[in-house]
């Protein structure tokens, strides 16, 4: 969820809800930048603000107004502290959001505190993905932000997902967790994951199996964006900011006395799209045929 870091200060040794994680680590000052990224500060109204502005929603809304030009019903899931329902809902279309936390801080409360504040509307139901309370063809979209890689069964979440879409509708399943294997990739990937030290919720699949998940679910992969090639995979990161990071590293700085700064970024850039590191960022769109 969050991203690499040491473990949390002071960690509890009893696992805590996902609740308790969070309240943790925003009082923990190494991971507060960490917090802050994730849009997961107690600041509620700011997490919807910042999110709603960033270059990943804008993209989040290219890919939908390019896929889905008629869309209007959109199912937002796990819905979270709500950032993604409140941003679709303030841009018009219809949000379904399903979320199975019930806390004020990071579910359910949280997205009707938001909701309130803002003056939008959008329906908010305690459900998980593998099994939703709602009718067949109900959606033009199915939003999942970081939702797919938590599936207790994935192959099942995503025959829902088809289920309640209408034909012709799109899953867009943004910045989902991929690791090589289930041993040693998907355990270093958890170790730096300072949440799952607290809660133990952390999760990843590897790309066969998001594939074939997919594909088993009658769904028809369009897109497939790779680590650090959208906006979306991206965040909390930029090209510039990464730029800068690459010439700032010690093998940056070593090659800006051989290259230019163009060409180290570059070729940094290639290097990090190409590194296979334990639980890089991807996002799939696939739709319904109809």
């Amino acid at each position: 969820m969050i991203g690499r870091a040491t473990a949390p200060h002071g960690a509890a040794s009893r696992r805590v809800t996902w609740e308790e994680a969070i309240a943790i680590l925003r009082d923990d000052p190494q991971h507060r930048q960490l917090i802050f990224d994730a849009y997961l500060t107690e600041d509620l109204l700011d997490n919807c603000d910042r999110f709603a502005s960033s270059a990943e929603f804008a993209e989040v809304l290219r890919l939908i107004r390019a896929h889905a030009v008629a869309a209007v019903d959109i199912l937002d899931i796990p819905a979270g502290n709500g950032i993604a329902t409140q941003a679709l809902a303030a841009a018009g279309y219809r949000v379904t959001a399903v979320e199975p936390d019930p806390s004020p801080s990071v579910g359910r409360g949280a997205i009707m505190t938001v909701l309130q504040a803002r003056g939008v509307q959008a329906r908010v139901i305690d459900a998980k993905g593998e099994h939703l309370p709602l009718p067949d063809a109900a959606f033009d979209v199915v939003f999942v932000r970081q939702g797919l890689h938590h599936a207790a069964d994935l192959p099942q979440m995503l025959r829902e997902y088809c289920r309640v879409l209408r034909p012709g509708g799109i899953l867009l399943a943004c910045r989902e967790h991929v690791v090589d294997d289930y041993r040693g990739s998907l355990q270093a990937f958890l170790d730096a994951q300072p949440d799952h030290q607290l809660y133990g919720g952390e999760n990843a699949f590897t790309l066969d199996d998001y594939r074939a998940a997919i594909t088993k679910a009658r769904l028809e992969l369009r897109a497939e964006l790779e680590p650090y090639s959208s906006p979306i995979n991206l965040h909390p990161n930029t090209i510039a900011s990464l730029g800068e990071k690459i010439l700032r590293s010690p093998p940056g700085r070593a090659m800006r006395l051989l290259f230019s700064d163009a060409s180290v970024i570059r070729f940094g850039l290639w290097r990090l799209k190409h590194a296979r590191l334990p639980g890089r960022l991807y996002t799939f769109l696939a739709a319904k045929p109809g």
